[in-house]
Parts: structure tokens; sequence; C-alpha cells
């Protein structure tokens, strides 16, 4: 009997990336039909890949936000636009000494 031995599935980040050189590859134009459904085929697969993992994230979100009093879920905005000001002043805000602190300048 042949032993399969499956790899673990990329991160999606690997799979993303192989992705994105599977469609420059086809937008090309240089490969043969079989090789463009082959490579086609792969991409198929990796899109799944990444809309797995895409799922099983937004369900870690889901669960992480907890749940209201009357056990909906508890979802909250996400922000997913930082910046480096917005951490910044998130910074200065959370250390800056309150004048009672006993510190004299």
């Amino acid at each position: 009997m042949p032993v399969t031995t499956e790899s673990p599935p990329l991160r999606f980040e690997q799979a993303l990336a192989e992705l994105e050189a599977i469609l420059r590859e086809l937008e090309d134009g240089t490969t043969s039909l079989e090789d463009a459904l082959a490579r086609y085929e792969r991409g198929v697969g990796l899109l799944r890949n990444c809309y797995s993992q895409l799922r099983d994230a937004e369900q870690k979100v889901k669960l992480l936000a907890g749940l209201t009093d009357d056990g909906g879920a508890d979802l909250k905005p996400f922000d997913h636009v930082a910046s480096i000001e917005t951490a910044k002043a998130a910074v200065r805000k959370s250390t800056k000494p309150s004048r009672d602190s006993g510190i004299q300048e």
C-alpha cells in the first residue's frame, strides 16, 4: 500500500503569496493549456485554504469578543487600519503622569 503523507496546510501568508504568483503566471499567458489548468486547480485549492483560515480567524475573534448579558455576541467594531501615530498617541495618553503623582517638576 502506498503511504500518502500530507504536508501541513500553508500559513495564510504563504498561500496568498503562492496564489499571487499563480495569478501572475496565468495573466502572463506563456503557460501551456495543461499547465494553466494545473496552476488554476492549485490556485482554487489555495483560495479555499485562505477562505477557511479567514473563517477560522473570524470565529476566534467572535469568541474573544465575548457575550452580552442576554447571551448574544458582544461584537465590537474592529479598526483594522493602524498607524504609528495612533500607537504613539495611545502610549503617550497612558503614560502621561497625573498632576497628583507626587513628582515635583
